[in-house]
């Protein structure tokens, strides 16, 4: 079970340090489990170094099998070592970017309507895995998975800001062309290359941003420090007491929709039906 745990997180992780630490084993343990396991398969699962590996083919066809079986050995376990506390507890697997931003104002709501519950909100930056985060629910961007049902809560609609103070020194943009004379903030780095249309921005300044920050909050702090010109959902409240100005410039933007995401076999529980109406409204 110890090799296919190496194998599975390392999948999900992408990184040996990461799935170390997760595991409570030395880096070298969990390659020579990879390997250990390779050689029983005969086939070679990842690519790449260490620090991003690369999932094969053949690893692809192993992952689904292993993901079924490991996910229900991990569900039986939690349902014997926590039966009674997993009712006062509600985790949320969502993103740390625009969405996370957004569903933190919702997640607060929730907690007043439900003191005695404990909610903790986990975000992530690779691809998403529901089951190896031990998630009751996701908010999140649609997944490829027929394991997982799906309604979709919100449209969020980004828009470009930027700070009086950063407006005054650069200047406004004209029109979305005008942005490759600015100074552009990202999510992601130009090392690790983009998911989606996070960065939409970019293409309109040969795909170049002055600094990037994976967290939400941070590309906001960031914008309202002078630092650059930043995107984010026009939904996020915070907006309105920021002193941040959203660039009225005229072009398609590209619009996120959000899901709420679930185990299609797992029990749908008040809180969480709850939850799904705060969401929606």
């Amino acid at each position: 079970m110890e090799k296919l745990k190496s194998f599975y997180y390392l999948v999900t992780e992408a990184n040996v340090a990461t799935v170390a630490s997760r595991l409570d084993r030395h880096p070298t343990t969990i390659w020579r489990n990879i390997k250990a396991l390779e050689e029983e398969y005969r086939m070679k699962f990842f690519n790449g170094s260490p620090s991003n590996v690369k999932l094969t083919s053949d690893g692809k066809k192993i992952f689904k099998l292993v993901k079924k079986t490991l996910s229900a050995y991990e569900a039986g376990r939690n349902e014997i070592i926590f039966p009674e506390s997993r009712p006062n507890q509600l985790r949320i697997l969502t993103t740390s970017g625009i969405i996370g931003v957004w569903l933190a104002q919702k997640v607060t709501l929730l907690a007043q309507e439900f003191p005695d519950v404990h909610i903790a909100t986990l975000t992530t930056n690779i691809d998403f895995d529901f089951d190896s985060a031990k998630a009751d629910i996701g908010i999140l961007p649609e997944q490829m998975d027929d394991t997982l049902s799906q309604k979709k809560v919100r449209t969020l609609h980004p828009q470009l800001f930027a700070s009086p103070a950063y407006i005054k020194k650069h200047g406004m943009p004209a029109n979305l062309e005008d942005l490759k004379h600015h100074r552009l903030i990202s999510y992601y780095g130009a090392f690790e290359g983009r998911i989606g249309d996070v960065d939409w921005h970019l293409a309109y300044a040969d795909d170049k941003s002055a600094m990037s920050f994976n967290s939400g909050f941070l590309l906001f702090e960031a914008a309202r420090n002078g630092a650059g010109i930043i995107t984010l959902a026009e939904e996020f409240e915070y907006f309105q007491d920021s002193g941040l100005i959203k660039l009225p410039l005229p072009g398609k933007k590209p619009t996120f929709d959000i899901y709420y995401v679930r185990q299609k076999e797992s029990p749908h529980t008040k809180i969480q039906k709850r939850f799904l109406e705060i969401l929606r409204s």
